[in-house]
């Protein structure tokens, strides 16, 4: 990953770093008419994260020197790459097409840096994940990847963020919604169904539950941004204005918490729910679920789509996929 090429030059201290700003590291003037590598990996970053400011953050630099970088790197090339207006740059058409190439070069050189590292034939690959999706579905079964794949450090982090691609620097990611993500490679995995549950500890109570609307004289839980609780209610012959009290959460994980551990009943999605089922925390009742309008994807860039980690992951994603 581009993380270990700028460990590396991390590695060579602030002062040699200092002393490279200014010339653009240009170690390679005569080889092959290449630009300076310090002023690609800047480029990259700042193109990545359309910012200097965030680049510098990233490449631990300082604003003035990435900008300086990128003004190299324009001069050395003879185009824009970057409009600038009222502090705030976007990527010219000719900035876009070189951003392209030199992410995909970076991410070849940096998969030779790790090949050439001490501990050779290891790599890591971080992944984006949705938090309820991250804490439920993928968190029990990532010891299954790690076992089939020893050579392979996982890193997940957790972001509602549209696709995880910028700011957090992720390698691939799984998202939740109705597909159709732009410019990466997106591969559905499995749908879902909205069904209702209810903690372990009602059995005893819910035993003579026959309809629906039975259920209201419980605390009732559900998610704040789906409506499809109320399409299980209706499905069910039931009245939703009879549940409409109670508490929303904002997130699916804290939604289960609330049913298993505090009494009572709501309407969870299938996905993140089923741990809860398998260890007997939740019950599902016996009530007709709605299928859900969205699936989770893999989403990566076309970029790396090929790398033999993301080969490796995408294929245990489908094998754990094709069981869920």
């Amino acid at each position: 990953m581009r993380r270990a090429l700028r460990t590396r030059l991390n590695q060579l201290g602030p002062g040699a770093l200092s002393r490279m700003e200014p010339v653009g590291f240009d170690s390679n003037r005569m080889r092959r008419g290449l630009p300076p590598l310090q002023t690609l990996i800047a480029f990259e970053a700042a193109a990545r994260l359309q910012s200097f400011t965030l680049a510098a953050s990233e490449l631990n630099l300082t604003q003035p020197a990435v900008s300086q970088q990128v003004k190299l790197l324009e001069d050395r090339l003879g185009i824009r790459l970057f409009r600038r207006s009222n502090n705030q740059i976007s990527l010219t058409e000719q900035g876009e097409q070189f951003a392209d190439s030199v992410g995909a070069m970076l991410d070849s050189l940096s998969e030779s840096v790790q090949d050439l590292a001490p501990d050779a034939g290891r790599t890591m690959l971080t992944v984006s994940l949705l938090p309820s999706f991250g804490s439920t579905w993928f968190a029990i079964r990532a010891t299954r990847f790690l076992e089939a794949h020893p050579q392979i450090d996982l890193i997940t982090l957790s972001t509602v963020a549209c696709t995880g691609f910028g700011q957090e620097d992720a390698d691939v990611a799984i998202r939740w919604g109705p597909g159709g993500t732009p410019n990466v490679y997106e591969e559905r995995l499995f749908g879902e169904r909205h069904i209702l549950v209810a903690s372990a500890a009602l059995r005893d109570q819910l035993a003579g539950v026959k309809r629906v609307d039975d259920l209201a004289g419980f605390p009732f839980f559900r998610d704040t941004n789906h409506t499809e609780w109320r399409a299980v209610i209706e499905r069910n012959g039931g009245n939703p204005e009879l549940f409409e009290n109670g508490a929303y959460f904002g997130d699916s994980s804290a939604t289960l918490g609330a049913i298993a551990f505090g009494g009572g009943v709501g309407v969870v999605r299938d996905v993140v729910a089923q741990h809860f089922l398998d260890n007997g925390t939740l019950i599902e009742l016996p009530f007709e679920a709605v299928e859900g309008p969205f699936a989770y994807h893999f989403l990566c860039p076309h970029s790396r789509l090929n790398q033999p980690r993301v080969q490796a992951f995408l294929h245990w994603l489908r094998q754990e996929a094709s069981g869920a």
